[in-house]
């Protein structure tokens, strides 16, 4: 196998000692040496979450805690808002479409953001709540949306505001309360700095009394069982508990940095990637970039897709193409969770080499 450092937007290269915590012995799943695991763990989330909700978790990537957020709050005779920007926009729409739920969507081109006042006036044509799926940080074009605007207006309408932050959460602040997010998605394995393999949902009451007037089919992802497991500090069925290791560890150290600064870091890792880009004469994509990943349109003429392979073959570097009609358009450049500047640098200054050499 290649051996390569990771700059894609998730998974993230992890720090040792979060890779040496996932190779403890293991404890059983239902003893108590678990449940303090799953309290430290949730403790630690709800901080940098700012909430005081419910936290879930399943054994899955992102995409699991999605669908389980799809087949609880809704109903068949719901009329969902699906707010798109790009692919990971797009598969809330493929959920709500394999439970033939039927819904509105709202969807701007890939590389804007989702303008409030759209999302408005789709709500005011509604003749009652309805619940918002959307994204906090679009992975797929490095777009951040305004969530706590988004927040301000499902609440004047009374609705149910369910967002992906898998790739923002620890990088792109969203202050979950304050923000009236209902339903709040995340993993592992990308700006929490862990392995893939967990997933789980913060999830405010009022969303929790929706979800028991359900009737959309499920099992394993049945929030029933989580809430009724979790009052023992359980979780159902076996769950990724190296995973779990690795990210009690991760999420302490994003805690001693302090959670405020975390955030500070991703903004300037951010920044400084974007001023870099610009440097080398090229065009941010998103028009609102996320702190999470940076991402830049390619010159004419040079595929992307060519210049990774290049540069992970050669330097050992991997980096990421577009996904669907932007693969070999568009280059993304993670920097969430165990990056800094220098490091950063060193993969931006090969990255620039290329370039001038190709152009």
């Amino acid at each position: 196998m290649v051996n390569y450092k990771l700059f894609t937007p998730g998974p993230i290269d992890l720090p040792e000692d979060v890779l040496y915590a996932t190779a403890k012995p293991l404890v059983y799943h239902r003893d108590e040496q678990f449940g303090l695991l799953l309290s430290e763990i949730t403790a630690a989330l709800k901080k940098i979450l700012y909430t005081n909700n419910k936290i879930l978790f399943f054994t899955s990537s992102g995409t699991g805690a999605m669908e389980a957020a799809c087949a609880n709050i809704l109903s068949s005779n719901d009329e969902p808002i699906v707010a798109i920007c790009g692919k990971f926009g797009e598969r809330w729409l493929d959920l709500c479409n394999i439970y033939k739920v039927n819904t509105t969507v709202l969807k701007e081109d890939y590389g804007k953001c989702i303008k409030p006042e759209r999302l408005e006036e789709v709500l005011k044509k509604k003749n009652k709540p309805t619940v918002i799926f959307t994204t906090l940080t679009e992975t797929s074009t490095g777009v951040l949306n305004d969530i706590e605007f988004f927040g301000k207006i499902s609440k004047r309408y009374d609705s149910f505001l369910v967002v992906d932050g898998i790739a923002g959460i620890g990088a792109d602040f969203c202050h979950q309360d304050d923000w009236n997010v209902d339903v709040l998605i995340g993993a592992s394995q990308k700006a929490l700095m862990a392995p893939p393999g967990i997933s789980f949902m913060s999830i405010s009451s009022r969303a929790l009394e929706k979800t028991k007037k359900s009737n959309l089919p499920r099992f394993y992802f049945n929030l029933a069982n989580y809430e009724k497991f979790l009052e023992k500090g359980e979780t159902p069925y076996t769950p990724a508990i190296t995973v779990l290791f690795g990210m009690k560890k991760a999420l302490h150290k994003i805690l001693k940095i302090g959670i405020e600064k975390n955030f500070k870091r991703h903004t300037d890792m951010g920044n400084y990637v974007r001023t870099q880009i610009l440097k080398m004469g090229l065009e941010i994509f998103p028009e609102r970039p996320s702190n999470a990943l940076s991402v830049m349109k390619m010159p004419a003429g040079i595929s992307s897709t060519d210049m990774i392979k290049k540069i992970k073959n050669e330097y050992k570097i991997r980096f990421s193409d577009g996904q669907g009609e932007l693969k070999g358009k568009i280059l993304r450049i993670g920097h969430m969770g165990n990056y800094n500047i220098t490091k950063l640098s060193k993969a931006l200054n090969i990255l620039n080499r290329i370039l001038k050499d190709w152009r």
